[in-house]
């Protein structure tokens, strides 16, 4: 629907544009037509000139109007995009998590890991998905982004996840050519690379105590 939405906005830009060129094209003929006999055009032409100044600005600012517009419209197209790819993505791995057969059909870890441990960096590269997307289509900046990565690498599955796939994500970042997709991968790489020689990660076993009776 929000794609149809920009669709229809396009349409009725583009009718806009090309009745405003077509009354623009027929303006002399309309104007001769409704004039009253005997009108002195040429006193017209000289009272036209006289704002002809004004009349440029105006014009300036429509067009300014109209690419600011067409920008817009482009961004939001683009932040549409991303929001598809990335349901698509997260609809593929939680179904992978509900049926563990569905594991099977994703690459093979680049080392090996348990079944337990593939579905914890499944779930652990779906959330960093989310925040790489944020940041892509503009809702948060690298430094929050900053903030975010190291709070979520103090955490031992974090830590692992990306110490196994991390090589995976720099070949991506490198071939890619969005200069934002390269800039939050190698910032993600030197968030846990400080994070690994700040020290070691809190134990996943650790994060919860149990119960009380």
């Amino acid at each position: 629907m929000p794609y149809r939405g920009l669709w229809k906005q396009r349409i009725l830009w583009t009718a806009t544009g090309m009745g405003l060129v077509a009354l623009v094209a027929w303006s002399p003929f309309i104007l001769r037509a409704a004039a009253p006999a005997g009108m002195d055009w040429n006193r017209l032409s000289e009272v036209s000139q006289a704002y002809g100044a004004v009349a440029v600005l105006f014009s300036a600012a429509a067009f300014l109007g109209a690419v600011v517009s067409i920008w817009y419209q482009a961004k939001q197209t683009r932040i549409l995009h991303e929001e598809i790819r990335s349901s698509m993505h997260k609809e593929l791995i939680l179904r992978t998590l509900d049926d563990e057969t569905l594991a099977y059909c994703w690459e093979p870890p680049p080392e090996p890991c348990t079944l337990l441990e593939t579905r914890q960096h499944a779930f652990c590269n779906l959330i960093y998905r989310l925040w790489l997307t944020d940041y892509l289509v503009g809702r948060t900046t690298l430094e929050a982004a900053r903030i975010t990565l190291e709070v979520h690498f103090r955490g031992e599955v974090a830590r692992r996840h990306w110490r196994i796939h991390s090589q995976g994500w720099k070949d991506w970042a490198k071939a890619s050519v969005n200069r934002r997709e390269k800039e939050f991968v190698w910032l993600t790489q030197d968030v846990f690379e400080r994070a690994v020689t700040a020290g070691p990660a809190v134990a996943a076993n650790s994060y919860f105590v149990p119960p009380q009776v």
